[in-house]
């Protein structure tokens, strides 16, 4: 993280304290309460999980085994995944008050819910955020998948490793695409700049959302070529796969 966004961090914990509203609904809420969420969303996104698959780590609706029927036609080139929450409405208002309500520091609640999430399950050397194109990056003023990298550093004590995985072109939004249209966008988007600081490692990817997992794919594989030991995937939310 370099200086400026080090101070961007700083100046969003001071103005923006992380225990007064929701951060879902935004409604005022006592303090200490974990992840700053209400009863009632703690209870819609937290405490109604289903069963996951032990793969791609995907929430499925019904427990017919410990794949999703995805895994077992697709297996994703990943090891092993792993979604905090479901992307349902709640979780949906946490990740648009991010990405585009410029509200960076929810960064820290939703790495503090992956961390909890991972903790147990996942094993790695260096998390490595899923990186923004630069000219997007810049319009935003700071990258998501960064953040909660960072304070998943902060948690774990397992090192970030950034600028090594970069998106070497934009792409157009996922939202609304077909699966066979999200793969197509997303094919060589991505490429590792110094392989030798991977080699070896076994790296745990961030990302905010996995819906088809076409991006997570195309990182696994330039990360993989490039000498990772292994690559898992740990992301925010998810929605519902059969």
């Amino acid at each position: 993280m370099n200086k400026k966004e080090v101070i961007k961090k700083v100046i969003y914990e001071v103005l923006f304290p992380s225990d007064i509203y929701c951060i879902s609904c935004s409604r005022p809420i006592a303090k200490g309460l974990k992840y700053s969420l209400c009863e009632s969303c703690r209870r819609h996104i937290l405490d109604e999980r289903p069963h996951r698959c032990v793969r791609c780590g995907r929430f499925i609706t019904e427990k017919t085994g410990d794949y999703c029927e995805f895994c077992v036609l697709y297996p994703p080139l990943y090891s092993r995944g792993r979604a905090a929450v479901v992307y349902t409405d709640g979780a949906r208002r946490i990740v648009q008050k991010l990405k585009y309500g410029g509200r960076g520091y929810l960064a820290k609640n939703m790495a503090d819910i992956i961390y909890d999430e991972v903790k147990n399950g996942l094993k790695y050397d260096i998390i490595i955020p899923v990186p923004m194109y630069a000219k997007k990056m810049k319009k935003r003023g700071f990258c998501q998948t960064t953040l909660m990298s960072e304070y998943l550093s902060e948690r774990s004590g397992k090192p970030v490793v950034t600028g090594i995985l970069v998106r070497t072109r934009d792409t157009v939004p996922m939202s609304g695409l077909e699966p066979d249209e999200r793969k197509k966008n997303i094919k060589n988007a991505f490429s590792v700049t110094e392989g030798n600081k991977i080699e070896g490692k076994a790296v745990l990817l961030i990302d905010d959302v996995l819906t088809t997992g076409s991006t997570a794919n195309e990182c696994a594989a330039v990360l993989l070529e490039a000498g990772a030991a292994s690559v898992s995937l740990a992301v925010f939310a998810s929605p519902y796969r059969n």
